[in-house]
């Protein structure tokens, strides 16, 4: 919904505008989530045998969620894995820390960013 022209006056029914808009934003959010927890527990087609979740639980990675984020984003892409779902599998974490949702996606962004660029300068030097 937009809003197209304006009075000034406040809407008969903005509570209930309001509600239905808010309700709508959560059953949404709620769908992503859902899609995303789905996405960073299960396997990701072609070739990718270990979830974002098995990095996460590795000592390896000490607990540390931004090298766990690289880590796993390295690995998927290098068997097949898009982007976007790598994206998507990176954004199944608590990443509140990271400040606004722009600037998460911003981390996300240059998570992935980064993995391709090492992923690119790997190949390269095979």
């Amino acid at each position: 919904m937009r809003l197209i022209e304006s009075t000034g006056v406040v809407y008969r029914e903005a509570g209930n505008f309001v509600a239905s808009v808010r309700e709508q934003c959560e059953r949404e959010l709620d769908a992503r989530r859902k899609r995303e927890f789905a996405l960073a527990c299960a396997p990701i087609s072609r070739g990718a045998e270990k979830s974002i979740e098995s990095f996460r639980q590795n000592p390896t990675y000490g607990g540390d969620g931004t090298r766990v984020d690289l880590a796993y984003a390295l690995y998927a892409l290098s068997r097949g894995v898009s982007a976007e779902d790598v994206s998507a599998a990176i954004r199944a974490r608590d990443l509140s820390h990271k400040g606004t949702e722009r600037r998460q996606e911003e981390y996300i962004q240059r998570t992935v960013k980064k993995a391709l660029a090492l992923q690119q300068s790997q190949s390269r030097g095979r």
